[in-house]
Order: C-alpha cells, then sequence, then structure tokens
C-alpha cells in the first residue's frame, strides 16, 4: 500500500483546559479584563447598588455656530446628453379658493 493511501493518524486527546477566566480573581486584589470600565462602584458586602444608565450617551447636543442649514434640497436633474436636460421640481400657485400644489417635469434644450 502507498504512503498517500494510508489512513491519516486520529487527532491527539485535548486535555483540560488549564487557565479559566472565571476562576480568575477580579476587583482590586485582581486584574480586570474587561475592555469597558464600569460606571458604578462594585457594591460591598450586604450593601446594594442602584446605578442608572449613562445619560449621556444618548444626549443631543447643540449644533455648532458655523452650522448653516442651506435652502431645501438640490434640484433633481438628469443630463440626457450634451445639450439637452430633464428635471423634477415642485411648484405652488394660488388659485381662486384654493392652493395648486405640483409636481412639474422640465426638459431643456440648449441650442
Amino acid at each position: 500500500m502507498p504512503i498517500a493511501d494510508l489512513p491519516s493518524p486520529p487527532p491527539p486527546a485535548i486535555e483540560a483546559a488549564a487557565f479559566d477566566l472565571a476562576q480568575m480573581p477580579s476587583g482590586e486584589d485582581g486584574v480586570d479584563f474587561r475592555a469597558v470600565r464600569r460606571r458604578c462602584p462594585e457594591g460591598r458586602p450586604g450593601e446594594i447598588v442602584v446605578c442608572a444608565t449613562n445619560p449621556e450617551k444618548e444626549r443631543v447636543r447643540p449644533l455648532p455656530d458655523a452650522y448653516a442649514v442651506e435652502g431645501g434640497l438640490p434640484r433633481a436633474e438628469l443630463g440626457l446628453g450634451e445639450n439637452a436636460t430633464l428635471d423634477l421640481h415642485v411648484d405652488q400657485n394660488v388659485l381662486p379658493g384654493a392652493v395648486s400644489n405640483r409636481v412639474m417635469v422640465g426638459a431643456k434644450i440648449k441650442f
């Protein structure tokens, strides 16, 4: 039988884990492996600690003074070639007794 046809050896037996994070000491005596530090202190024996969520997490901050609001959305325009464009825009006209709100399609051809 050629060597390539021989069955592969069985994998070695997995031994019990020698290192377990659950058994590591935590707090001031040991190492703290958390990526994010706790916001609230840990309670002492016989003490109940009540801690709210972080109020700064979802807080909306005021806009800077340099922020400027532009007047509406840009015009929807599509080029159809060198000299032609097609656009879509809204328009409003006051009629006797009513207001006409409409969507307009415009075509422009340069000559």
